[in-house]
C-alpha cells in the first residue's frame, strides 16, 4: 500500500519555484515577504504558505546563496556611489575651469570695449579737427 499524500504536499519543484523567486527578488532589492506574495500566485498558495515552507524547510539549503545576493546590492551601491561622486568631482572641477574662462573672457571683453571706445572718442577728436 502506497503512503497517503497530502493534496497541499509540495514537491521539489514547487520548492525550487519558491526559492528561486524568493533570490530573485532579493538580488533585486526586494523584499522576502513581496517574494512570498510573488510565489503564491505562482504556486497556488498562500503567501503565508510559502513564507512558512521557505523558513522552515527551504532556508537552511539556500541561506548562503540568499546571503551571497543580498551583498551583492550593496556592493553595486557603493560602486554607484563612489562613480558618482567622482562625476560630481569632475564635474566641479570642470565648471571651476569654465568659470575661471569665463572671468578672463570678461575682463578681455571689458579691455576691448574699453579700447574701442578710446578709439572712437579719438576718430571724433581727428574729425573735429579736420573739421575746423
Amino acid at each position: 500500500m502506497e503512503g497517503k499524500r497530502r493534496k497541499d504536499q509540495w514537491t521539489p519543484e514547487d520548492d525550487e519555484k519558491l526559492a528561486e523567486i524568493v533570490i530573485t527578488a532579493v538580488q533585486n532589492g526586494r523584499t522576502q515577504l513581496e517574494a512570498f506574495a510573488e510565489a503564491a500566485q505562482v504556486l497556488g498558495r498562500t503567501k503565508q504558505a510559502c513564507g512558512f515552507r521557505w523558513n522552515k524547510t527551504l532556508r537552511q539549503q539556500y541561506g548562503q546563496m540568499l546571503n551571497s545576493v543580498r551583498k551583492r546590492p550593496k556592493q553595486l551601491m557603493r560602486s554607484h556611489l563612489k562613480l558618482a561622486l567622482n562625476s560630481f568631482d569632475e564635474l566641479t572641477e570642470a565648471y571651476n575651469e569654465l568659470e575661471l574662462k569665463y572671468r578672463e573672457l570678461q575682463t578681455e571683453h571689458d579691455r576691448v570695449l574699453k579700447w574701442l571706445q578710446q578709439g572712437a572718442v579719438f576718430i571724433e577728436q581727428q574729425q573735429q579737427k579736420q573739421q575746423q
